[in-house]
């Protein structure tokens, strides 16, 4: 008898174990085929010298290429424009190499990509544009203020690497046996992204107390930049890609002549503000917006940078 009832908990035990393991792939499944076709459905793709370049575009107004960071492509980089600069601009937001739809190359060095900014302006008619560099976006945004100055109306460094130390075997090993782990899965990452967003957002320089003090506005624009990397199997070429450059200090920025604004918050512990502290002093004249708090993406500082950003542009059109 007693058996009897242990076979009959353990079947039971086990069919709820299997429907629950089914429901969790249908829900994954569902997501991960939402995010595919909102990626397909966003995406426009141009021929230019330098061949096929897919963007985002939004907004009407005085052109701004968004180069966005990490973990992105060219929705993160629509997300970034209208965080920081609202809707009256024209947002091009191109996916950096690996990114989405956009292949490795052979030539896949920072200025080669840099270049390929410069040919989707060709293709789109812009003369000159505004260029906001986000994260790791900020590394090419400043060789196309270099190899393209007359291209370059001001330049926008949000957040932004301006220069890398280099990895050592151990930091290897720990991006390999971390961050790596979680975001080279489509499956982990969901998890991830569904039970612990918090964990995540501390690990890509949004800090605990920042997250305990967001608004409801700002804590959706947090959930909101985790979502968007769905599916990250389509993004992490790109994330590995990023991994392997080196940004070294000696990048010649005082020979950037574009008007240049740098927007930093102290507790990135993503990109550590010592990156917005270099740029605001190797770039000449360089103006730096920086903030105590806010992590990585500057949350809850939206509507000053906006307005900071309006005037500071407002007198160089």
């Amino acid at each position: 008898m007693v058996r009897s009832v242990f076979e009959f908990f353990g079947k039971g035990l086990l069919a709820t174990l299997v429907m629950g393991g089914l429901l969790v792939y249908f829900i994954y499944y569902s997501d991960m085929h939402a995010a595919e076709a909102r990626v397909i459905a966003g995406r426009q793709l141009v021929e230019t010298a330098c061949g096929s370049v897919e963007y985002g575009e939004q907004g009407d107004g005085f052109p701004v290429l968004v180069i966005h960071g990490a973990g992105g492509g060219y929705d993160q980089g629509l997300l970034i424009g209208d965080l920081l600069l609202g809707k009256d601009y024209r947002i091009i937001a191109p996916s950096r190499f690996g990114y989405l739809g956009a292949d490795i190359p052979i030539d896949s060095s920072i200025e080669a990509q840099a270049d390929v900014y410069a040919c989707l302006l060709d293709a789109l008619g812009v003369e000159r544009a505004v260029v906001l560099g986000f994260s790791a976006g900020g590394p090419s945004a400043l060789q196309f203020a270099l190899r393209h100055p007359q291209r370059t109306h001001a330049l926008i460094m949000a957040s932004a690497v301006s220069y890398t130390e280099p990895l050592s075997d151990e930091g290897r090993r720990r991006l390999e046996s971390g961050i790596n782990r979680i975001i080279g899965s489509d499956f982990v990452y969901w998890v991830i992204e569904n039970v612990a967003p918090g964990e995540f957002l501390a690990l890509i320089g949004v800090p605990r107390d920042v997250q305990r003090t967001l608004s409801e506005e700002d804590a959706n624009t947090a959930y909101r930049t985790l979502e968007l990397m769905h599916p990250m199997s389509r993004r992490f070429p790109g994330i590995l890609l990023d991994q392997t450059r080196h940004v070294p200090r000696a990048w010649p920025l005082n020979q950037i002549s574009a008007s240049t604004l740098v927007v930093h918050s102290r507790d990135d512990t993503l990109v550590p503000f010592l990156n917005g502290e270099h740029s605001a002093t190797e770039i000449p004249a360089a103006e730096l917006l920086s903030f105590e708090s806010g992590g990585h993406l500057l949350l809850g500082h939206s509507d000053k940078i906006r307005r900071h950003i309006d005037g500071f542009l407002a007198g160089r059109r």
